[in-house]
């Protein structure tokens, strides 16, 4: 058959098939399917930016997978003991493997000792189960600063970080806070059956000087 051109939308209730006809019985193979959901056989060559909402999965199902998800929060709580908190769904049978955070603006505390900015993760609302509260920035008497766009390993590998580990002078990313707290992990980051995670950010001591801003977390998920 030769080639068809539509003027329009091609339309169909029940998906469409790419089928390949051996030449000597007939037989009809599948190659790929459209539909609902979408298998491609063979190899699949994108040009241009590819988009997807909600969460992107790679791997094979029966292998390793990484599944990455992302949330933003609203405006951060500039003020003294307010907590703001984003919820994320564990996919059932992964571990958290990386949490990355960056703002979209800088951060800045008080400037007096201990005033900070803590993070908390758990699984409930404003929980601790997963990770106590910990001073992103500890303020030591000295504002302490997370410049905009600077992205934070706040998980990594499924470890915990040692103290001053965001600090420029170290190993941290250029913009990190120069003091934090060490990171530790309170319970298992692995789940059987999907849950909600919460992660809480809350200034302590003190309103932040600077936070008119949001912050974004990105959690990659692998497989077990």
């Amino acid at each position: 058959m030769a080639n068809t051109t539509f003027n329009g939308p091609v339309r169909s209730e029940n998906g469409f098939k790419d089928i390949t006809v051996t030449a000597a019985t007939g037989a009809e193979t599948t190659n790929s399917t459209f539909s609902n959901n979408t298998t491609i056989g063979g190899t699949l060559g994108v040009t241009g930016v590819t988009s997807a909402t909600g969460g992107v999965v790679v791997g094979a199902a029966s292998g390793l997978q990484l599944i990455s998800t992302t949330v933003t929060t609203g405006t951060i709580a500039v003020t003294d003991d307010t907590a703001t908190v984003v919820t994320m769904t564990q996919p059932a049978g992964t571990i958290l493997k990386d949490l990355i955070a960056w703002p979209a603006g800088n951060i800045v505390t008080g400037g007096s000792s201990g005033n900070d900015l803590d993070i908390y993760i758990g699984t409930s609302s404003e929980g601790a189960q997963l990770m106590a509260a910990t001073a992103l920035m500890d303020d030591g008497g000295s504002a302490v600063t997370w410049v905009a766009n600077t992205p934070l390993y706040i998980i990594k590998d499924s470890h915990g970080t040692a103290a001053n580990q965001f600090a420029t002078t170290g190993v941290g990313p250029k913009g990190g806070p120069a003091t934090t707290e060490a990171i530790v992990i309170a319970a298992a980051l692995y789940s059987a059956a999907a849950r909600a995670i919460y992660i809480t950010l809350e200034p302590i001591g003190a309103d932040l000087a600077t936070a008119a801003t949001t912050v974004k977390y990105v959690a990659v998920w692998q497989t077990l």
